[in-house]
């Protein structure tokens, strides 16, 4: 019973998180190379390559805030954060773009 209890629980937790994610997503309408006007991707890029050392609410702090993404980015890669071209694309259009940004 219990097994089945947690089971339970761990697929309602799944499925309010992703609704939670999807209700916050916000969009753009010129995003280089991710189409149809969203950041899903970005945000995807972040979760493979930023949350494991950062959580989002940090990241999220750092674009209210104002500061210099791309130089933030630009460290993170020095201390080994891995990205290739197409996710520096990304990141970018979603640095300047975020509508948390000042």
């Amino acid at each position: 019973m219990d097994r089945l209890l947690l089971a339970a629980l761990a697929v309602l937790m799944l499925y309010t998180t992703t609704l939670w994610a999807a209700a916050e997503t916000p969009s753009g309408s010129n995003l280089g190379n991710v189409r149809g006007g969203d950041f899903m991707q970005a945000h995807d890029i972040m979760a493979k390559k930023c949350t494991p050392c950062h959580s989002t609410a940090n990241i999220d702090a750092a674009l209210k805030a104002g500061k210099d993404m791309a130089a933030i980015q630009a460290t993170m890669e020095k201390k080994g954060a891995k990205l290739t071209g197409g996710e520096r694309d990304v990141l970018g259009i979603y640095w300047t773009q975020n509508p948390l940004k000042k």
